[in-house]
């Protein structure tokens, strides 16, 4: 570590002691869902996978003080079949190597225990969903058992088990989830636990069944074994508890034993605040922690989008925490703890809270990310395993969008010659017009950490300078890459008095956009969505016609839900089942695809089609053609896609090169 960077970040670089163990830093890989479980079917899944072990061994390479690892306890209790089992066994080599690997690089490795119980409902069909009282959750529409007694105890004894095995197998501590969900959560929630015996009713006996688990975990584990709780302090829905509650229950755990209090928020009913997505604030959970520190005297650990180390420092030196955790932003850069330390404070990769890759999980699919290709592929793209160039080449790359820009990136990693044109006035690509969509100015970080990292590389980017095939010639490369995007499609359709635009035109020229709007999604992404509430939101009157049954069908759900109420704030409607027919004068006709009925929508202003886009890559036909030297074609000049895709082919096209 340089003396810089232990100056200015004095506090979340310095060491901090949870019972036994010492972290040393202040940084935190919080626990979460990665899908990464082995699942071979009934009573052969919720096992650990050697995927799962990089995953989070690369995060304590990366210098992360503290690695907590989510797990379900008992074989009822996951969220789906690819959650790892704590109580399992079966799950010990995996586990032992993971903690081994984190332990060679100073980490330590908590295991976060959880059962999921009315929140168990992601697998199809779900599984018996168990609660303190039989009510469906309000998010969900399967109802649950309630539960009994002795399935209390069973479940209490599994969570002691998973303590003491996981112990033996290296883990330095265990976390317990009554957070955003699981059933431990739903027996201290006023709203959801409406028992009549021991276990409900008042306060105290809402509390008793997580403080039990929590006392027969501590005499089995010893005193100085840390037993830290990840706890939602504000459910943020119209029937739950805000955080003063969540402050009162703090207290009670304290009380009874527990070594730290990790914040959290959200519920399933209330997912934009548990995995809170760009339009929720930076930093917005701080005042929790903040108020968790005034009540306690045990360390607290911070929440909420933090993802830069200047704001995480401060949060810490004003007193608002002692710990700063981070999921997603060391899914998107794992090195950044190592970064703060070298005091390489631009080459931070930052999360964008976009939730495009990451949020795929409640597809039971594995965590990615838009700007790490190594996030859920860490043993083939992580830390380490980028290999220099054996023969270095001089490349030439036309674009500099996304694509361009990173596999321009790898490329001068490797070590070859690498010179960029960009036909346009400024790099960025279509993110230049993404980041123009409300509360969406973070998505201009992708396009930033790349000319960074090409501008510490002397890597020439000319601007204003398309790459012709005479300029070609003239450099005489061994390969040119095409990534010279794509072009919005129209249908060939009369337009009467109405203008007609597609999306690109109407972000770069909100001026030509009238009053009244009519806007065809044909893509369910972005394209309609976006463009909807940048118009919007200064003043025009938008009508969505999309064919599915509703818009935005391919936006992650907690973007697509803030979108569309954003729309219906702003004045608009959507039209679903529907399609454009024709235009006259300034009358849009439109066809139920169902019924085959008409309506119309008059006095249209601007007919706005988000269709598809055709990739521009006559440069790279031409290359091709003439055979003379290698040519490649990458993103949109490709196969018009999403980011998440595209920055992923360019790492792998740059790797192989």
């Amino acid at each position: 570590m340089g003396q810089d960077s232990a100056k200015v970040f004095r506090k979340l670089l310095s060491p901090i002691q949870l019972g036994d163990v010492t972290l040393k830093n202040r940084i935190i890989f919080l626990a979460h869902w990665t899908n990464f479980g082995n699942n071979h079917g009934y009573q052969e899944d919720g096992l650990a996978s050697e995927r799962l072990a990089m995953h989070y061994i690369e995060r304590a390479k990366g210098g992360a003080g503290l690695v907590c690892v989510t797990q379900s306890v008992s074989p009822g209790g996951q969220m789906g079949r690819t959650m790892v089992h704590a109580h399992d066994s079966r799950n010990e080599k995996v586990f032992r190597f993971m903690t081994e690997e984190i332990h060679k690089y100073g980490g330590k490795v908590f295991g976060q225990f959880n059962h999921q119980g009315h929140t168990s409902c992601m697998q199809r069909p779900p599984f018996r969903l168990l609660a303190p009282t039989q009510m469906p959750g309000p998010h969900c529409y399967v109802n649950t058992k309630e539960i009994e007694l002795d399935e209390m105890e069973e479940i209490k004894e599994y969570y002691v088990k998973a303590a003491v095995q996981e112990k033996e197998w290296g883990f330095d501590g265990v976390e317990l989830k009554i957070a955003h969900d699981g059933l431990l959560r739903t027996f201290v929630s006023p709203y959801l636990n409406r028992r009549t015996d021991q276990y409900g009713g008042s306060f105290e006996n809402r509390m008793r069944y997580p403080i039990e688990i929590i006392q027969a975990i501590r005499e089995k584990v010893g005193e100085g074994y840390p037993i830290g709780i990840r706890l939602c302090m504000d459910e943020f829905t119209d029937w739950g508890y805000s955080w003063d509650y969540g402050v009162r229950m703090a207290i009670a755990l304290e009380e009874a034993g527990v070594t730290y209090i990790n914040s959290d928020s959200g519920c399933f009913s209330n997912y934009n605040m548990e995995i809170p997505n760009n339009y929720i604030p930076m930093s917005f959970g701080v005042y929790m922690a903040a108020e968790l520190k005034k009540a306690l005297h045990i360390p607290v650990v911070a929440f909420g989008r933090i993802n830069d180390p200047v704001q995480a420092e401060e949060i810490l030196a004003d007193g608002n925490a002692d710990m700063i955790g981070m999921c997603r932003q060391l899914i998107c850069d794992p090195e950044t703890p190592n970064k703060i330390m070298e005091m390489r404070l631009d080459d931070i990769r930052h999360c964008m809270a976009c939730s495009e890759g990451c949020g795929l999980v409640t597809t039971q699919e594995g965590v990615v990310c838009v700007q790490n290709p190594a996030a859920g592929r860490e043993k083939r793209l992580g830390i380490g395993t980028l290999e220099p160039a054996e023969i270095k080449k001089k490349i030439l790359v036309a674009g500099a969008g996304i694509a361009g820009m990173k596999t321009a990136e790898i490329l001068a990693k490797r070590g070859h010659d690498v010179k960029v044109f960009e036909k346009n006035e400024e790099v960025g690509g279509q993110m230049l017009l993404a980041e123009r969509i409300p509360y969406r100015a973070e998505m201009s970080e992708v396009y930033r950490y790349l000319r960074v990292q090409l501008q510490e590389m002397e890597v020439p980017v000319y601007t204003g300078c398309e790459l012709t095939e005479e300029k070609i010639e003239e450099l005489n490369p061994d390969i040119v890459i095409a990534a010279t995007g794509s072009k919005p499609l129209m249908p060939d359709i009369e337009s009467g008095d109405v203008t007609l635009l597609n999306p690109r035109e109407a972000m770069e020229h909100v001026e030509k956009v009238g009053e009244k709007v009519v806007l065809i999604d044909e893509v369910g992404y972005w394209q309609a969505m976006g463009v909807a509430d940048y118009i919007g939101s200064v003043g025009a009157e938008v009508t969505i016609v999309t064919k599915e049954y509703y818009p935005g069908k391919d936006i992650e759900e907690t973007c697509q839900e803030i979108l569309y109420k954003r729309l219906l704030k702003n004045g608009g409607k959507a039209l679903v089942k529907s399609r454009l027919k024709a235009v006259t004068g300034s009358t849009v006709v439109l066809e139920n695809v169902v019924t085959h009925e008409e309506s119309r929508i008059e006095n249209v202003d601007t007919l706005i089609i988000a269709g598809q886009s055709s990739s521009d890559n006559e440069l790279y036909k031409q290359i091709k053609s003439k055979g003379d030297r290698e040519a490649y074609v990458v993103g949109d000049a490709a196969a018009p896609g999403t980011v998440l895709r595209i920055i992923f082919e360019a790492e792998e096209l740059a790797r192989r090169l």
